[in-house]
């Protein structure tokens, strides 16, 4: 009896395994499904075109060369907006500096809802990409957008980012001096107990 009563307990234990397999392999295949049958516009800007050479925009390319920034992010993006914003760009810096970023809350006059672009390059010295998808944002919304967020950008933006820039190299000169302090600390705790 012990024998017959330990063999159902090993096949529902190998029943729930292959059950367990089965759900994850079916939960795999419908997010794959999900996610290859999405409209651009569900999953954020894939169609994206770079209009930065067009000449109407060279006062654009203009007014921003000077600044430290390497991309700058305005709009709302994704399904519904659920991303970005149309009441602030995020300027991130150049080059050694990149991953200092700051939250620009754009003015109310100067917001334009429904459009969404982004501006990148890969050093001060290049021109922008103004980068957007032309499926979703008709020209001049990005024109009009762009006249009126640049200038702003322009005033504000190189001081709010010198000051990013200066915080994330004193938060990483903070970080290298405990990293450089901690042997010694290390061995300073290890020999305060008496032997």
């Amino acid at each position: 009896m012990s024998s017959s009563s330990k063999q159902p307990t090993r096949q529902s234990g190998k029943s729930t395994v292959l059950v367990l397999a089965a759900v994850a392999m079916v939960g795999g295949v419908a997010a794959t499904t999900i996610l290859l049958s999405r409209k651009p516009t569900d999953i954020g800007m894939i169609g994206k075109t770079d209009v930065g050479g067009l000449q109407v925009l060279a006062d654009i390319q203009t007014q921003l060369r000077p600044s430290r920034a390497c991309s700058i992010r305005y709009g709302e993006r994704g399904r519904r907006g659920k991303t970005g914003s149309h009441t602030e760009v995020v300027v991130s810096a150049c080059e050694n500096d990149r991953f200092a970023f700051v939250r620009i809350t754009v003015p109310t006059e100067r917001q334009v809802e429904r459009v969404a672009f982004d501006l990148e390059r890969n050093s001060v010295s290049e021109p922008w990409k103004i980068l957007v998808d032309k499926d979703q944002v008709p020209f001049p919304e990005l024109e009009r957008a762009l006249t009126q967020i640049a200038p702003f950008l322009a005033e504000e933006a190189p001081s709010r980012l010198a000051k990013a820039i200066e915080e994330k190299r004193a938060a990483d000169r903070e970080f290298q001096e405990r990293q450089a302090a901690e042997p010694a600390r290390r061995k300073a705790a290890q020999d305060s107990y008496p032997e």
